[in-house]
């Protein structure tokens, strides 16, 4: 990723790495997503004073934020508040009415896509479609929300030519990974990084020689941390009334399509066959 282009992302990877702060770093994080304009004028010891931490958490916080101290970390942030990009989504509440909770709903969406590209990392997206290209077989995981994502991989993965299977039971995803070789690829989808089931099947998939990608909103989260390559969505924690996250599965379902359109431009001629072949007996019947 560019420079410029991480300047540009601070709040997002804010939001990305505050799960793997520590309850200190997370203080000022909060603060700094909830706060933006008041902190790029504020001293480190104003901000440490309202965040309830010490000085020398602040320092640590912006350093794992990749800023250089606590002026770059200002500068940046106040550069990126420049552009004038919303950075928050809107709760949807009880409250609401039924138009206000779709328009919420549906600019949570867009907004999930946006943030998602513009944190995409092209060279891992690259070394992910030619590790799936390369193995023999593609196991995918995928508990809760993303059983969703990982049934639609297996779709978009097919359409390419490429053999795949989605396990979305704990059980049946550990006795895959069990199975899997040296010669093959095991694909963990988790919003959170810290599904259990899914980091548990990356395990004994990695043990037992595959290679491992991840899918996950969160790039610091054990299952990214797992994985030898990690694709990240970048949905913010929105939630509808019930407390879903509003974004997640759409940021999904976005990135697979990058993914997807990756894969069908490797191997365009073997695309090209593979969908006549399907569209052929698809209509025939």
């Amino acid at each position: 990723m560019e420079p410029e282009q991480r300047m540009t992302d601070l709040l997002l990877a804010i939001r990305g790495l505050l799960p793997a702060l520590n309850e200190q770093e997370q203080k000022v994080g909060s603060y700094v997503l909830e706060h933006a304009w008041e902190v790029i004028h504020l001293p480190v010891s104003d901000l440490a004073r309202r965040a309830l931490v010490s000085e020398t958490t602040v320092f640590r916080f912006c350093r794992k934020m990749g800023a250089d101290g606590y002026q770059d970390f200002k500068i940046r942030l106040a550069q990126e508040l420049a552009a004038a990009r919303p950075t928050t989504y809107v709760t949807v509440g009880p409250q609401d009415t039924l138009v206000e909770a779709a328009h919420k709903a549906i600019a949570a969406d867009l907004k999930a896509l946006e943030d998602t590209l513009r944190i995409l990392d092209l060279a891992a997206l690259e070394r992910a479609a030619d590790a799936i290209l390369a193995a023999r077989r593609v196991d995918i995981y995928g508990s809760g929300g993303g059983a969703v994502a990982a049934l639609e991989l297996q779709y978009k993965l097919m359409r390419v030519g490429v053999r795949a299977v989605p396990h979305i039971d704990a059980e049946m995803q550990v006795i895959s990974a069990t199975l899997l070789t040296a010669n093959d690829l095991a694909i963990g989808i988790s919003h959170s990084g810290a599904s259990p089931d899914v980091l548990h099947a990356l395990t004994v998939a990695r043990e037992a020689g595959a290679r491992t990608i991840a899918i996950t909103n969160h790039p610091a989260s054990p299952v990214a941390a797992l994985a030898e390559i990690s694709l990240c969505t970048a949905a913010q924690e929105a939630l509808a009334h019930e407390g879903y996250p509003l974004g997640a599965r759409v940021a999904q379902i976005g990135l697979i399509d990058v993914l997807y359109t990756c894969l069908a431009r490797k191997r365009p001629t073997e695309v090209e066959r593979s969908q006549a072949r399907i569209a052929t007996a698809l209509y025939s019947r």
